[in-house]
């Protein structure tokens, strides 16, 4: 092969390789968890969990984090002759998430969280089952979701989604995720999605574990590995209590 033939060779190499690299689309969405393990010992009152990551830079990202999904039973008041409030209906759902909550960047909620991209409230009824069937599905999800906001457990967070400056075609992005004092342990999907124009392009997804530690992780491993040792305790330290009371009135010469 001559000298010429094999110079050509590669320029022709380096060309397709500048070339690829030019062609070459954005960098995927990349999410990082400052940590994947979140310890509820004996004063914890929830904490916050910071998140970053690398998205195209002509996205927007959400954040999401949902819990495992469980059945719900509920029943539904209504009015009996008119004026009384009562219990009317058993309601169950069926796949409803223990914790769901939304993080989005500042700009209108509803173009980023809606059935379309499949983020938020009224893309996960999609999900549930309710019954009975004739019930409307829409109106008890809706019940549903306004007692789980009310305990801290299902929110949408407008704005908490921050981006860095723009590196050819990614910027960073941040949010710092709450973590409620009524999230209990298990494991829970953090996910990230990248929308652009409305659509998920890109998709990233870590796991986050709340665990009990101390004091918590011994009662619960006594509630439900030592039952009765559990109840038997219980029963000493409420006749125990009892008997204090009795004294420290008893002591204080009763009432005059």
């Amino acid at each position: 092969m001559s000298r010429k033939l094999i110079l050509f060779f590669f320029i022709a190499a380096a060309g397709f390789v500048g070339l690829s690299s030019a062609c070459r689309p954005a960098r995927a969405l990349e999410l990082n968890l400052a940590a994947d393990t979140i310890d509820i010992t004996t004063f914890y009152n929830g904490t916050t969990l910071e998140v970053k990551g690398v998205a195209p830079a002509d996205t927007d990202v959400v954040l999401e984090v949902s819990g495992a999904k469980k059945d719900v039973h509920l029943k539904e008041k209504g009015k009996v002759l008119g004026f009384l409030w009562m219990n009317k209906v058993d309601v169950s759902l069926e796949n409803a998430p223990a914790n769901y909550m939304v993080y989005t960047p500042d700009k209108p909620v509803d173009t980023l969280v809606n059935p379309a991209t499949g983020i938020g409230y009224q893309a996960l009824v999609n999900d549930i089952d309710i019954t009975p069937p004739t019930e409307d599905k829409a109106f008890v999800f809706g019940e549903y979701v306004k007692l789980m906001e009310k305990a801290g457990v299902y929110a949408i967070y407008p704005g908490t989604v921050t981006y860095g400056p723009a590196k050819g075609k990614t910027r960073t992005f941040s949010a710092t995720l709450v973590i409620p004092p009524k999230m209990s342990a298990g494991t829970y999907q953090v996910r990230g999605f990248a929308l652009r124009d409305g659509v998920v392009a890109e998709r990233a997804q870590q796991e986050l574990s709340v665990r009990l530690q101390g004091f918590p992780a011994m009662i619960y491993s006594l509630a439900y590995d030592h039952s009765l040792l559990f109840g038997i305790m219980a029963v000493v330290i409420a006749i125990a209590a009892g008997l204090g009371i009795g004294a420290l009135f008893k002591g204080g010469g009763g009432a005059h």
